[in-house]
C-alpha cells in the first residue's frame, strides 16, 4: 500500500512538470497498398509482377504517363524490375509496368523523410489577439508533412483540445493559432506540437506558458531619420505603434540603436515608457549617414520585446557653402555682365569664357573687360576735344580788328588807265586761292608791295 500511494503521488508530479503526458499518441499514417516509402537518398527497386514472366524485352515501364528513359540511371535491370538510383522527392509519383500493351502493375512511391522532433515558440502580437504557435524546420520536409497541437489549460492540462497548424512555403514554416477570450489573458497553457508523414512521427516536449508573457509586439513602423537645423551631431528619429496594437488602450516603450555606417557597433538607447515616438539623437558623427533600428515591449514588462524594425538611414545637418566657396567649387562660373556703352554704340562681342581657366582668371578678365569699354570711350573723346582745339586755335587766338587796323591811313592819288589796252582784256584781281593752300599755279600773284590796294572798292568806280 505504501509503494503503491508513493508511485501514484509521483506520477502526478511527473505529469503536473510536464515530464509525462497521457492519452497523446502522434502516430505516421497507414501506408496504403502498392505504395513503397523511402528516405531521400537511397536507392529504390520497383518489381513489375511476383512472378516471371516469359518474353521480359516486351516489358517497359512509365513514370506519371510518360515513357521511362535511362536518365539519371532508370533502366530496367534483372528482367521486369526498374532500377531508381539516389531517388529524392521528385521522383514521388506514379510508376506502371507494361507488357503487350496492358498495365501489369501500378506502384505508388513516396520520397519521405521521417520529422525531426519539432521545437516551437508561441506568442501574441497584443492581449486582443490569439496565440500563434510557429515551428521552422531545419530540413526541407515533403509536401504530404502534416502538423497539429494539443492544447491543455491548467497546471494538469485538462479539456484537451487539438488545432491543426498551416505550412507557409513562403517562409518555410508552420504556423498554429490558438483562441483567447478575454478570460484567458492569465491562465496557464501546456502545448505540444505532433509533426507525422508516411515516414515518420514525432512529437514535441510540453511547452507550458502563462499567457500574458506570451505577448510580443510587431516591430514599430514608419521610422524615419530626419537632421536638426543648424545642429551638425543630432538626429531626430520618429516612428509609430504597430498596426496591431491598440494603442487607445494599451502602450509600449521603446529601444533605439544607432550607428554610423563606416561602424559595425551599435549604440542603444532605452526610453522610458511614457516617451513619446519620437527621439533625438544628440552623438551622431558629423556629415556621416547613420543607420537606425527601434523595438518595443509591452509597458509593464510583460512578454518579449518585438523584432528590430527596418534600418533607416539618415545624415545630421550640414551648413550650406557661402557664396565664395561655391565660386571656387564650380566648375564654370557665372558672373554678371555690365556693359557701359552708349545706346547707339555698336554692340560689343561677349569674351569667350575658358572652361579649363581658374576662377580667379575668369574673374579677372571679366574685371578688366567691363573697365576697358568705358576707359576707351573717354580717351577717344579727349583725343576729338584736342583734334578740334589745334584746328581752330589760330582764329581763336587772331588779334581783333579794332588792333589791327593802322592808326593813320595812308593817301593815295588817282592815276589815269593806260590808253590802249581794254578793261576786260586781263583782270584787275586774281581769283580767290584755296585756303588749304598757299599759292596756285594757273593764278598771278599779287605782289607784297604793289600800291593797289585790292580791299579799296574805289577802283571799280573808274568814270567813261
Amino acid at each position: 500500500m505504501w509503494l503503491a500511494g508513493a508511485s501514484l503521488i509521483a506520477s502526478l508530479i511527473v505529469a503536473a512538470a510536464g515530464l509525462v503526458e497521457t492519452g497523446l499518441q502522434c502516430r505516421q499514417p497507414a501506408i496504403p497498398p502498392d505504395t513503397v516509402v523511402s528516405p531521400p537518398g537511397t536507392n529504390v527497386t520497383l518489381p513489375c509482377l511476383e512472378r516471371e514472366l516469359e518474353n521480359t524485352t516486351l516489358v517497359h515501364w512509365r513514370f506519371n504517363e510518360q515513357n521511362i528513359s535511362s536518365h539519371r540511371g532508370r533502366q530496367v535491370v534483372e528482367g521486369s524490375l526498374l532500377f531508381l538510383p539516389s531517388v529524392y522527392f521528385n521522383d514521388s509519383g506514379s510508376y506502371t509496368c507494361h507488357a503487350g500493351g496492358r498495365v501489369l502493375r501500378s506502384v505508388r512511391l513516396l520520397v519521405e523523410e521521417p520529422p525531426e522532433v519539432p521545437k516551437f515558440t508561441c506568442y501574441r502580437r497584443s492581449f486582443t489577439k490569439d496565440i500563434l504557435c510557429e515551428w521552422k524546420p531545419s530540413r526541407q520536409l515533403s509536401v504530404r508533412t502534416k502538423a497539429k497541437l494539443w492544447v491543455g489549460k491548467g497546471l494538469m492540462g485538462g479539456n484537451r483540445t487539438e488545432q491543426p497548424c498551416r505550412y507557409y512555403s513562403k517562409s518555410q514554416k508552420f504556423s498554429c493559432r490558438i483562441a483567447i477570450t478575454h478570460q484567458d489573458d492569465d491562465i496557464v497553457l501546456r502545448v505540444t506540437m505532433c509533426v507525422a508523414n508516411m515516414a515518420g512521427a514525432a512529437t514535441s516536449d510540453v511547452n507550458v506558458y502563462r499567457t500574458i508573457n506570451l505577448v510580443k509586439p510587431d516591430p514599430p513602423k514608419n521610422v524615419t531619420v530626419t537632421p536638426v537645423e543648424k545642429a551638425p551631431r543630432k538626429l531626430l528619429v520618429t516612428w509609430r505603434y504597430p498596426s496591431s496594437w491598440n494603442s487607445k488602450i494599451y502602450h509600449l516603450r521603446f529601444q533605439l540603436r544607432y550607428r554610423a555606417e563606416i561602424s559595425q557597433m551599435y549604440s542603444e538607447v532605452e526610453l522610458p515608457w511614457e516617451a513619446s515616438t519620437s527621439h533625438v539623437i544628440h552623438d551622431a558623427l558629423q556629415n556621416l549617414p547613420h543607420r537606425v533600428q527601434v523595438r518595443a515591449h509591452e509597458e509593464f514588462d510583460y512578454g518579449t520585446w518585438s523584432e528590430w524594425s527596418r534600418e533607416s538611414i539618415g545624415t545630421p545637418w550640414t551648413e550650406p557653402p557661402s557664396t565664395e566657396s561655391e565660386m571656387a567649387s564650380s566648375d564654370i562660373p557665372k558672373f554678371p555682365r555690365y556693359s557701359f556703352v552708349p545706346s547707339d554704340a555698336p554692340a560689343t562681342p561677349e569674351l569667350p569664357i575658358d572652361p579649363e581657366k581658374p576662377a580667379v582668371e575668369v574673374a579677372v578678365d571679366a574685371a578688366l573687360h567691363t573697365f576697358l569699354i568705358p576707359a576707351v570711350t573717354v580717351i577717344l573723346g579727349l583725343a576729338l576735344v584736342v583734334a578740334i582745339v589745334i584746328r581752330y586755335r589760330k582764329k581763336w587766338w587772331a588779334p581783333s580788328s579794332g588792333e589791327a587796323k593802322p592808326k593813320t591811313v595812308p593817301s593815295y592819288s588817282l592815276v589815269p588807265l593806260a590808253s590802249g589796252a581794254p578793261l576786260s582784256s586781263s583782270p584787275l584781281l586774281s581769283p580767290p586761292a584755296s585756303p588749304f593752300s598757299e599759292s596756285s599755279a594757273d593764278s598771278p600773284r599779287i605782289l607784297e608791295n604793289s600800291p593797289y590796294d585790292v580791299s579799296n572798292a574805289d577802283y571799280f568806280l573808274i568814270p567813261r
